[in-house]
């Protein structure tokens, strides 16, 4: 009378999108009165030994195959709360324990020998789960490390990225959100994927440079803190320089473009390849957007037309009384109005163009549009201190254009500053 389990997520699942457990007991006591499958959901954060109780318990009744489906999304995705651009890494670890009770008179009757717990392909360890989310056509409990897109979390992979020499991919320099491109760390056993990263530069005078950026890792990783790591890819990134091999200065050297290309640690073999152009000044000023793409990870999209700022005031008026009616006679100051200001409020709207872009970023603005994390990156003068407001996106509809329908592909977005004029709390 043991659980078999009919499904199971892939090792890496999006919290956002369905995280199916099926279980079945495999000698049809799930016909018996009053049945039902039993589950205990673990979520932490820290090492893999750190589980801790269970957080959620939950009771299913078996559907007409004779299974239990149960999906903890939701519940894993709740314990996913904090801003990104506060932590480096949006994982969970989670595991799930299954068994079963059915009603025998006025006693219930349980699964021999406790519960099933059900572990992960990769070495048995946990589950982990990111703040992200899958799209269709993609499966139920389609595993990340099956998808091409694995290990940059971004599909900034199939675009060439424009930036300036300005360009920092850091939103707060402390020590829990060093940004950059993310990457999948791997895991602390048989399954992990050591990496490094190496850049290839070229110049304006047509020299070029390449070299290994200096903090590879060939381990796994054994905390959630540790499962992403993030690497310095703009040009005003601190351990970004791309002149002599990462260890030099840019000199007198102007950049053109530079690709960063993921490699396996012990080898040669590229797995993935981000490419970026540097953009030359323009006439008007650039406006760097971050948001949080499906990965739970920062994208960054540089606005190079002209953007507008607008400034509206909400307000409302009362009519005061006029002059002084406690005297012998009746007069009034120049001071006074007939219309009173007593709630005056600000809002502002961020309205942006892009340049011309190439086809492939028309899934990068579907990410754009459904993000719930953006900020706009106004003064990067300080790498160490960059200043950002937040932006929650006002767009609500736009036709995608292509190649073949349009010719040349540019977008108009606007977004609410989240962080108006006056300061109310």
């Amino acid at each position: 009378m043991a659980i078999t389990v009919v499904q199971k997520p892939g090792d890496i699942q999006p919290a956002q999108s369905p995280i199916v457990f099926s279980v079945l007991e495999s000698t049809q006591a799930y016909t018996s009165s009053e049945f039902q499958y039993t589950a205990n959901l673990y979520i932490w954060s820290g090492s893999i030994s750190n589980s801790g109780s269970y957080v959620y318990q939950t009771r299913k009744y078996p559907n007409q195959a004779g299974c239990g489906i149960f999906d903890f999304s939701k519940m894993i995705n709740s314990t996913l709360t904090a801003l990104s651009a506060e932590i480096s890494s949006s994982i969970k670890y989670y595991k799930a324990e299954f068994g079963w009770q059915y009603a025998t008179g006025s006693t219930y009757v349980s699964q021999p020998g406790g519960l099933t717990t059900v572990s992960c392909s990769v070495g048995g360890t946990m589950f982990k789960a990111y703040d992200g989310y899958a799209t269709f056509p993609e499966q139920i409990n389609t595993n990340l490390y099956s998808q091409s897109y694995w290990p940059v979390m971004s599909d900034m992979v199939s675009v060439t990225q424009s930036v300036t020499l300005q360009d920092t991919t850091v939103l707060e320099r402390n020590s829990n959100s060093e940004r950059g491109i993310s990457l999948w760390r791997g895991l602390n056993d048989s399954g992990i994927y050591p990496l490094k990263v190496t850049g290839t530069a070229s110049y304006t005078d047509g020299t070029m440079s390449s070299g290994s950026q200096p903090n590879t890792f060939a381990s796994g990783a054994t905390t959630t803190q540790t499962q992403i790591q993030h690497w310095d890819a703009a040009p005003s990134d601190d351990l970004f320089d791309l002149t002599t091999g990462y260890t030099g200065s840019f000199l007198n050297k102007t950049l053109d473009t530079y690709k960063l290309d993921v490699r396996q640690y012990s080898g040669s073999a590229i797995v993935q390849t981000l490419n970026f152009k540097v953009y030359c000044p323009q006439y008007y000023t650039p406006v760097r957007i971050a948001y949080k793409n499906r990965y739970g990870q920062f994208d960054f999209i540089n606005f190079y037309k002209r953007h507008n700022n607008t400034f509206n005031t909400e307000q409302r008026v009362y009519q005061p009384q006029l002059g002084t009616w406690q005297s012998s006679t009746l007069s009034y100051n120049q001071f006074q109005t007939a219309q009173q200001r007593y709630i005056v409020d600000a809002t502002e709207v961020l309205e942006c163009n892009t340049d011309w872009l190439e086809e492939g970023y028309n899934e990068l603005m579907k990410q754009l549009l459904v993000s719930d994390e953006i900020y706009w990156m106004y003064d990067q003068s300080n790498p160490s201190d960059v200043l950002v407001k937040p932006l929650t996106i006002k767009t609500n509809s736009l036709q995608f254009k292509t190649g073949v329908n349009n010719k040349l592909i540019q977008y108009t977005i606007t977004f609410d500053i989240g962080q108006p004029y006056k300061l109310l709390l």
